[in-house]
């Protein structure tokens, strides 16, 4: 008796593709990672604040060994403050560029969000962090370009630490 050929069609199924994404609120924004971005949440435990910063730097924290900056996003961008006893931390992409910002929920699972493209507005506050637009449950979401947003911060440290006089 003679068996069929065996292909790879018959031994692996078609597997539905989609695109998985973490969005999370801050204020009136809805923003979204970028695909393929390393992330992890935490629950807000022991910062380590650091004395005469800005309300938007919340300290660090030690993760794993190494200290990671943290950020509360919504402060940065003038939303208010988020309360970090009640918040949750997301950390972002590997060690040694690992950063975290506070969020007052938790993120969640947006599945085949649609290029919205530029015709939206966006807001001004979102200027040069973020990088596209997308659809989701006929809400607006913004590509968050965490990168953008930690290097703008590192700036704004500096030019907050060159006024201080020496």
């Amino acid at each position: 008796m003679e068996q069929p050929p065996i292909s790879v069609d018959n031994v692996n199924p078609p597997v539905d593709i989609y695109d998985l994404r973490h969005g999370f609120r801050v204020g009136f924004l809805q923003l979204l990672l970028p695909a393929q971005t390393r992330s992890e949440l935490l629950r807000c435990e022991h910062f380590c604040a650091i004395p005469e910063t800005p309300d938007w730097f919340v300290g660090f924290i030690n993760h794993r060994g190494d200290a990671v900056p943290v950020y509360d996003l919504a402060a940065s961008l003038g939303l208010g403050l988020t309360d970090p006893k009640r918040g949750w931390l997301l950390l972002l992409d590997a060690q040694p560029a690992t950063a975290a910002v506070l969020l007052q929920d938790t993120p969640q699972g947006i599945t085949n969000p649609s290029v919205a493209g530029d015709a939206q507005p966006r807001p001004d506050l979102l200027e040069g962090i973020c990088s596209g637009q997308y659809h989701y449950h006929n809400s607006l979401w913004f590509e968050f370009d965490h990168r953008a947003y930690f290097s703008r911060q590192k700036q704004r440290f500096i030019k907050t630490n060159s006024a201080i006089p020496a």
